[in-house]
């Protein structure tokens, strides 16, 4: 894993004030919403088509239509003294041209929320997010590019919050994150991060909070590449344009040593985010994001002390009539690896840059209340230095299905 998921303790727990007109927000304008949610379901049922579809890095990318369905279930509850909530989902997707088994690949989500307070100034907050699959979420700092297999990827969080005076404030905590492979093919690039933190907070007015961060964690790689130390040291900005839309900004530095490879050296760290509610019908999120990540270093018998990856992202959604919304977005993100060695050797191995964009569209429509036609379209394009049918690609992918909520 890497250094970064350390300082984004804030887009999921919340100091806002509780006695004092002095807000110590974050980003996430709905951590201290007062309305619970009733347990909701949602089942779905689809077609769709990949045009550049594998099941592990060993195999030969197919072309191949699919059906797939799916069963979620989300639940959020508020009290004055504590909120959280539940989301999880299951689906399963059956490849109809898939030679490598049953052709049958299953995506799973869980994530829990929990915001405690202690009293008038102390909080426990707690973040939890479980993923199962193939497709990767770019957002999430995870994977360079398409992931070679289905994989585990986890992350908790846990921290104390605490408000000193009505403009300073701090959180504590700890956090494990990890990924893990199926099978022994791609096993290499299992990786565990583990580590604590301190997150600075002070109000210099009621829109805007400074922040300062200190990471430091643990990465225990598999494969060729090595476990490695990480100590993240940054500065940010809090503002909230309006109720609904907000800013956040962080830059630093990463003190990094890795085991038996390079260490004692310095890299740049750079977190930005902007969500924007232009207004009722349209939202636009965007973010940029630079630094060291240990994902995709083993590569076989060589590894890569260094990826220093840049990640791009926008989405937006619009509302077009109260039965008709559509959403799009794009994700582009530049790895560059160097510091590369034979692990057997110890000789040293040329580094190589990637790039991934990956634009889409998508639709929903409700036919009554419950009841909704949904579709999307995906486009990945990866290019790299080297000449890798894993890393060079195309991808097309449609999706069409019904769902409905009870």
């Amino acid at each position: 894993m890497n250094t970064l998921p350390l300082l984004k303790a804030g887009s999921f727990i919340a100091l806002s004030s509780v006695v004092s007109a002095q807000s110590l927000f974050v980003e996430d304008p709905n951590e201290d919403t007062e309305s619970s949610l009733p347990l909701r379901y949602t089942a779905s049922v689809g077609v769709g088509y990949n045009d550049h579809f594998t099941s592990n890095s060993s195999r030969a990318a197919t072309n191949s239509a699919y059906i797939n369905a799916s069963l979620g279930a989300d639940y959020a509850t508020y009290t004055p003294r504590t909120s959280w909530n539940v989301g999880a989902s299951l689906t399963a997707n059956k490849y109809l041209d898939d030679s490598s088994g049953d052709g049958v690949y299953y995506n799973g989500r869980l994530n829990f929320n929990l915001n405690h307070r202690l009293s008038e100034r102390t909080r426990y907050v707690n973040s939890t997010y479980f993923n199962y699959g193939i497709e990767p979420n770019y957002s999430y700092s995870f994977a360079p590019n398409r992931t070679p297999s289905e994989h585990l990827y986890y992350v908790t969080d846990h921290a104390i919050g605490h408000r000193w005076t009505a403009r300073l404030a701090t959180y504590t905590g700890v956090k494990v994150s990890g990924v893990n492979y199926r099978g022994s093919i791609d096993a290499g690039n299992d990786r565990l991060t583990y580590g604590v933190y301190n997150n600075f907070r002070y109000s210099v007015s009621p829109q805007s909070v400074l922040t300062a961060d200190f990471a430091y964690n643990k990465n225990e790689a598999s494969g060729s590449s090595s476990d490695s130390t990480g100590i993240t040291a940054a500065i940010g900005l809090e503002h909230k344009l309006s109720r609904s839309s907000y800013f956040t900004g962080r830059v630093g530095t990463t003190y990094r040593d890795v085991d038996d490879g390079r260490s004692g050296y310095y890299n740049p760290y750079v977190n930005l985010a902007l969500t924007n509610r232009i207004n009722n019908n349209l939202t636009v999120k965007t973010y940029a994001r630079y630094g060291i990540e240990n994902y995709g270093t083993s590569q076989g018998v060589n590894t890569y002390d260094t990826n220093q990856s840049l990640r791009i992202g926008a989405s937006a959604t619009y509302m077009v009539s109260p039965k008709l919304s559509l959403n799009a977005g794009v994700n582009y993100i530049r790895t560059d690896f160097s510091d590369g060695r034979n692990a057997s050797t110890g000789s040293a191995v040329s580094g190589y840059d990637q790039s991934l964009i990956n634009p889409y569209v998508g639709f929903t429509y409700k036919l009554k209340e419950n009841v909704s036609i949904n579709g999307s379209y995906y486009y990945t394009k990866s290019d790299s230095s080297i000449t890798s049918s894993f890393s060079d690609y195309e991808r097309n992918r449609l999706q069409l299905g019904v769902s409905t909520t009870f």
